[in-house]
């Protein structure tokens, strides 16, 4: 019924009084359906991010209500106030559960809605209780304080949390639409004695601004300073894309360098060719994984290898890169994606290539930018990142595979290995694969949750219900444990 309306351009509304996993899923499911319709699916995680930051504000609210009528205190009296708000801080903020039966045995609820119009859509949040004066107070500085700077650091130096946190949430909402290309204006916050609602306007024509920081243009210059392959693995590499191709000379140049051949005799005795018998010899290897998967081994090893002479070694990237490239190859062979497996495997390894140029050229940005990410369990820290520096790691990674000249499939899985929706119908089977696995390793890390994951992703394998996606994870652990230390 609901998609049925989005369909036909008609207003959605839906009512709840708590906000559990099946709502935040619902509406994530909404708003990706709305923009998809209008071809807005790039805005997807960053309108996606504020929503969720509305909703729990209005829970937040909501749960205030309840907790302070339950004890008798008066929430318009200074005095009472406070107090009720340290005892609200200490026993309710971060675990609504410990209220879930009062706020759902509540008159209070939530209204979420969509209304499209002629210029754009009209997203409201709800709720039924007023804003408190003090609460207003801060929710203007820290709306004034994100319009009047543009550089990140500078806002989050001005918004030390409160009891609540919500005034750092508006203004991470003001942040978000600056960086859309979204006026902060379309965004309105109105309250009187019974309700307070939330609206922003999206129009259907936008132009995302090029947000410039220092912190970009220094990545920017360190991506144009990296240095490109060898001579010896550019010339490799035309090889394997040669229909003149000869396997001995490829073989003979591999053998110069040593951590090639024990990447490409690995490879060759893995779980993917282990059928066709063990081997020692490099031509024999060749042979065996096909000059297809040595140009991706090339790729791969080269560009960890580039990376680590020039950074410092980031251990725990690599080993997440590990991990999502083992999950990702198992995932294509449990559904019958042979043909692809190996190129899930590589993408997997350099899916993250970003993240370690991120955290060389500043640790400081990206450390406000995990905290914020990890306390207001932000789905897609890409999100923040672009807000934050004006480019994400996914970015970044992707910029490193076109001066790399990565094949299509694998750039374009960098690129959106957070935003899967916007991959190329032709690479989601690979991008897909990635994507999932990256997503159970957040899962594993406590970063993500199972409806944090898009349905169009889940529906690629035939997961249809998070039963479906705990047996594919338990299959994955099972697997992992069995692999080679």
């Amino acid at each position: 019924m609901i998609f049925e309306k989005i369909n036909s351009d008609e207003p959605v509304k839906i009512n709840f009084k708590y906000v559990s996993e099946d709502i935040l899923m619902l509406i994530n499911s909404i708003i990706t359906r709305i923009l998809g319709k209008r071809d807005l699916l790039y805005l997807l995680h960053s309108l996606i991010t504020i929503m969720r930051e509305l909703v729990v504000n209005s829970l937040k609210a909501n749960a205030k209500r309840v907790f302070f009528e339950e004890r008798g205190l008066d929430i318009n009296d200074q005095a009472q106030y406070a107090k009720g708000m340290a005892l609200f801080k200490e026993k309710i903020i971060g675990d609504f559960d410990f209220i879930k039966s009062d706020i759902l045995k509540s008159e209070n609820s939530i209204l979420f809605s969509v209304t499209p119009g002629e210029n754009g859509i009209l997203f409201t949040v709800k709720n039924s209780t007023p804003i408190h004066k003090s609460e207003q107070e801060r929710i203007n500085k820290r709306i004034a304080v994100a319009v009047q700077n543009d550089n990140f650091s500078d806002i989050y130096a001005h918004l030390e949390d409160d009891s609540e946190g919500a005034g750092l949430g508006i203004a991470l909402i003001i942040m978000f639409l600056k960086s859309m290309g979204i006026p902060h204006t379309s965004f309105k916050l109105k309250s009187d004695d019974k309700v307070t609602m939330a609206s922003i306007e999206i129009p259907y024509t936008l132009h995302p601004p090029e947000i410039i920081t220092k912190v970009k243009t220094r990545i920017l210059y360190e991506i144009k300073g990296l240095p490109t392959f060898p001579e010896n693995v550019v010339e490799l590499l035309k090889m394997c894309t040669s229909p003149d191709a000869d396997i001995n000379i490829i073989a003979g140049k591999i053998k110069l360098d040593v951590s090639l051949t024990s990447d490409v005799i690995k490879l060759a005795n893995s779980a993917g060719f282990i059928t066709m018998g063990k081997t020692d010899d490099i031509g024999k290897a060749i042979v065996k994984i096909g000059l297809k998967n040595l140009h991706s081994i090339l790729l791969a090893s080269n560009s960890r290898k580039i990376l680590e002479s020039r950074y410092s070694k980031f251990e725990e990237i690599w080993e997440h890169c590990g991990r999502v490239a083992f999950y990702a190859k198992s995932i294509a062979l449990k559904y019958g994606m042979h043909d692809i497996a190996e190129n899930a495997y590589i993408t997997g390894l350099l899916h993250d290539i970003g993240k370690v140029i991120l955290l060389a050229v500043d640790m400081n940005a990206v450390k406000q930018i995990a905290e914020i990410v990890r306390n207001r369990d932000i789905i897609n820290s890409s999100v923040m990142e672009e807000i934050a520096i004006g480019i994400s790691h996914a970015e970044i990674g992707s910029l490193v595979a076109e001066k790399w000249n990565f094949p299509d499939y694998m750039a374009a899985t960098i690129k959106y290995h957070h935003s899967p929706l916007l991959i190329p119908e032709q690479f989601r089977d690979i991008a897909y694969t990635v994507y999932i696995a990256n997503m159970i390793c957040g899962i594993e890390k406590r970063n993500y949750y199972y409806y944090y994951i898009e349905e169009t992703a889940l529906g690629r394998f035939g997961i249809k219900s998070e039963i479906d996606f705990a047996k594919l994870h338990e299959y994955l652990i099972a697997e992992y444990q069995k692999k080679p230390k």
